[in-house]
């Protein structure tokens, strides 16, 4: 029995669509074609594979002295080969559902801040100068709207919607585009920001740019910027690690307020398992990186 040949077309235009990498996709075409190739020796139509099919998949990788890791990624690359599927109305069901791989360190969120907590090194922030005043504005779309630094790096003014007082984010290969609001008090920050502390520090550089944040030493320049960030916010409050930190605690707070899929979109999340992951941190109670970073006694 021949496989079908699900790959090289129409699953490939599904990926890009998805904004996967051409890498990333040529990653899992290779491991979808082991998958068809086993498939195939156990007489299973693809579009036939049940759960308990992809279960013995795995076991039969893992006989074979497979990583966990590599099952993983195995994994992924079947359960977007479903899902592919089910947009084409081929199937209703993605067999991958609920599948887990056992023994495969998963990666542990940092010490989680309140929203008080993220409102105290949002207010607490005090730096009159033109860099203070930039880096205050950063930091609020941080502990707000919980952007990445890649995305605060990557705004531009035609962005910052100041009349609606809300921001978009552009999408990117690793995010969704969103528009998010601001809160109330971030508005004249931002204001201000735009209409006086950028202009000065465009001056100062010698240098045009539409990028939203720039730097003293290079319009378009930010590096170091967080660094020096996250050395102020430690000074505030010692459980500050990172950028990430303070993400991961916005994802979590909305989690609180919010259903499963409002939250996937104010994250920029492609996919609800990344949302879901903050949800079973947070119920793990993240005890290996608080003892890691804070140790108890």
């Amino acid at each position: 029995m021949p496989a079908p040949d699900y790959t090289k077309t129409s699953f490939e235009d599904y990926l890009k669509k998805q904004s996967v990498t051409s890498g990333t996709i040529e990653s899992y075409q290779r491991s979808l074609n082991l998958f068809l190739k086993w498939l195939q020796d156990e007489s299973i139509q693809p579009e036939q594979a049940s759960y308990a099919d992809v279960l013995s998949y795995m076991k039969h990788c893992q006989k074979r002295g497979t990583t966990q890791r590599t099952v993983t990624s195995y994994v992924l690359a079947i359960r977007h080969f479903y899902s592919h599927l089910i947009e084409e109305k081929i199937i209703e069901i993605n067999p991958c559902t609920g599948v887990k791989v056992k023994g495969v360190r998963r990666k542990k969120l940092y010490y989680l801040f309140s929203a008080q907590e993220l409102h105290s090194l949002y207010n607490n922030f005090q730096d009159e100068s033109l860099k203070g005043k930039r880096n205050k504005v950063m930091l609020g779309l941080l502990c707000y709207q919980g952007l990445k630094t890649e995305e605060l790096a990557n705004l531009e003014v035609k962005d910052v919607k100041l009349k609606e007082g809300k921001i978009e984010v552009p999408g990117s290969v690793k995010g969704e585009a969103r528009m998010l609001r601001l809160e109330s008090h971030q508005v004249l920050e931002v204001y201000d920001y735009v209409l006086q502390v950028r202009k000065e520090i465009l001056k100062h550089s010698q240098e045009e740019t539409d990028k939203f944040f720039v730097g003293i030493e290079g319009g378009g320049s930010l590096d170091g910027c967080m660094t020096r960030l996250m050395v102020h916010l430690r000074k505030q409050n010692s459980r500050v690690i990172n950028a990430k930190q303070i993400r991961a605690s916005v994802i979590v707070k909305w989690l609180r307020q919010y259903n499963l899929r409002e939250v996937q979109h104010m994250a920029g999340h492609r996919y609800i398992s990344s949302t879901e992951a903050y949800r079973q941190s947070e119920m793990e109670g993240l005890t290996e990186e608080i003892n890691k970073f804070h140790p108890l006694g």
